[in-house]
Order: structure tokens, then sequence, then C-alpha cells
């Protein structure tokens, strides 16, 4: 019965860990745009699974500018992040891409923010 229960909640950390570290939806849809953008932070945004659309609650306007959540954090959108190359998958939703592997190492996670565009453009 312990084996049993402890297989069980083993099985259920495995299956959690990737839908928390995750923030950015939808990345299957918009792969063949995100694949083509580029911003002055990077010349490759996507790597197959940093990109996807942004949930109203993953994105706010402040007086300094626009922010977004990076790894439970607010962000500061900065204009490095804006596209210079690559167009939206979907006007109607702010998209982004942050590098959320485990084996990145950055000063800190504001760092992991690569590339953004807002809803409607920009």
């Amino acid at each position: 019965m312990r084996n049993t229960l402890l297989r069980l909640v083993l099985f259920a950390i495995v299956v959690m860990f990737p839908l928390t570290v995750v923030a950015q939806h939808n990345h299957s849809e918009g792969h063949p745009d995100y694949s083509t953008w580029e911003s002055k932070k990077t010349s490759n945004c996507c790597s197959d699974q940093d990109c996807g659309d942004l949930n109203e609650d993953e994105i706010r306007e402040t007086p300094t500018g626009t922010e977004v959540i990076v790894k439970g954090g607010w962000c500061p959108v900065k204009p490095e992040h804006y596209l210079i190359k690559g167009k939206s998958p979907d006007w109607n939703k702010p998209h982004a891409c942050i590098n959320n592997s485990p084996n990145a190492s950055y000063a800190n996670d504001c760092d992991r923010l690569l590339c953004f565009v807002p809803k409607g453009g920009w």
C-alpha cells in the first residue's frame, strides 16, 4: 500500500511539474510564426517551447510601462523585447517568449523575457 501511494505521489509530481514551469499558452498553434521571431535581445526568440499567448492576468500596464509575469513575478517589457522580425499568430492577444528552461542561467528571472508583441501590434 505504501509503495502504491508513493508511486502515485511521484507520478502526480512528474505530471504537474511542466504545468507550473510554462507561463505561455498555445505554443503549438503559433509555432510557425514564433519560429521567425527576433528581437534586439535575441535573434532566436523561440526554442520550440518558449513562446505563447498571455492571459489577461499575466500582463498589466503601469505608469512606467507594460509588465508581464515571469516565473511568478512582474517584469518590465523593455524596448529590446519588442519584435524586430516576425509577426503575431493572433493580434487579439499579447504574446511573449520566456525561456523557462531549468538549465538556463540568468542574473534574474526578468532576464528570461526574450520577445514580446502586444495585443493589436505596436
